[in-house]
């Protein structure tokens, strides 16, 4: 049976050990050699210099001298090894710095996940297989990447990510406001639109306006929607549909995405490809961006023939006028 592979960049204390001391005996060995090297070198200068000199004397000076070589040469290993101290010690300085500057970090954030994703992590690496070590730092690696992108207020994932859709709905305290086309219309038969509208439902009961706006193509469909329209309005949803035909022309000129705009400050957007299927998933923070998405919706919201206008959003984002 063979012995467990160790963690990634690890290596064993046995064998480095064994390196160590391989490589201090090659050392030893190699200043060995120099010293008798040098000494025979210098008993034959003194032997051409004054040849008229006793053994002792030439035996002495060559001693002297492959002593004073090694000497040397100790000298020059202290200062290389030395320097290595100094840099090391100066990249532990470093090391301690940013590790502070991360613990004051993390202190700030002692009520979420991060000490647990720290804590869990330090201990899928040092335990398991070496897939599950592997799986870990990918899943690290991704979830860093995300993080980078959170913090530049936009980030983007591959399909349609309901996972971020949930996580959003759960955290909104005000407002969810979204528009739904014929992108997400299968979407509503499948097992996550039963967990996000269960998620809606909980949101609307601590307070949170949840609305959304159907978009179809033909006025034919609106009837298609009317079991799916009454399921959310049961769960306190505020719900319209409308055809493109029944908009303003200004109205269809715009762009028609599927996009859910959580408390105001922030969009969930979904691009589809060429078949009509969700390729990307894009969260979003930044004004602009999101101060687009909440006047389509306001725009869209208030002309919508199937149910009354908003006073409020009327009031302050007035639709486009269709003429001069």
């Amino acid at each position: 049976m063979s012995s467990p592979t160790p963690p990634r960049g690890a290596a064993g204390p046995t064998g480095r050990g064994e390196r160590q001391r391989d490589d201090g005996a090659r050392s030893l060995l190699q200043k060995f050699l120099i010293t008798v090297v040098t000494g025979g070198v210098a008993y034959v200068l003194t032997n051409v210099i004054s040849p008229s000199q006793d053994d002792l004397w030439r035996v002495v000076v060559s001693v002297l001298f492959g002593g004073a070589i090694l000497i040397v040469q100790f000298m020059i290993t202290f200062a290389q090894q030395l320097g290595e101290l100094r840099t090391v010690v100066e990249q532990r300085f470093v090391d301690i710095g940013r590790a502070t500057k991360l613990f004051n970090e993390v202190e700030q954030l002692r009520d979420d996940g991060v000490p647990r994703l720290a804590e869990h992590a330090t201990k899928v690496v040092a335990e398991g297989p070496t897939i599950l070590h592997e799986f870990a730092h990918q899943e690290i690696d991704r979830l860093a990447g995300y993080m980078y992108n959170f913090a530049n207020l936009h980030a983007k994932s591959p399909g349609e990510n309901h996972d971020w859709l949930l996580t959003l709905t759960r955290c909104a305290r005000i407002s969810v406001d979204a528009i739904s086309t014929s992108v997400d219309r299968d979407f509503w038969s499948s097992e996550p639109a039963g967990r996000y509208l269960e998620a809606q439902s909980e949101a609307v009961q601590r307070g949170v306006r949840v609305r959304r706006l159907h978009v179809v193509r033909n006025p034919e469909e609106i009837a298609l929607l009317d079991q799916l329209r009454e399921e959310q309005r049961g769960i306190g949803i505020e719900v319209r549909v409308v055809a493109l035909p029944q908009l303003p022309m200004y109205a269809q000129r715009g762009k028609m995405i599927d996009f859910i705009i959580f408390d105001g400050a922030l969009s969930y957007e979904i691009t589809a490809d060429q078949m009509n299927v969700p390729s990307w998933t894009t969260v979003d923070a930044t004004h602009k961006e999101v101060r687009e998405r909440v006047k389509r919706f306001a725009e869209l919201w208030n002309i919508s023939p199937n149910g009354l206008p908003d006073p409020l959003r009327a009031a302050t984002n007035p639709p486009e006028p269709s003429g001069p």
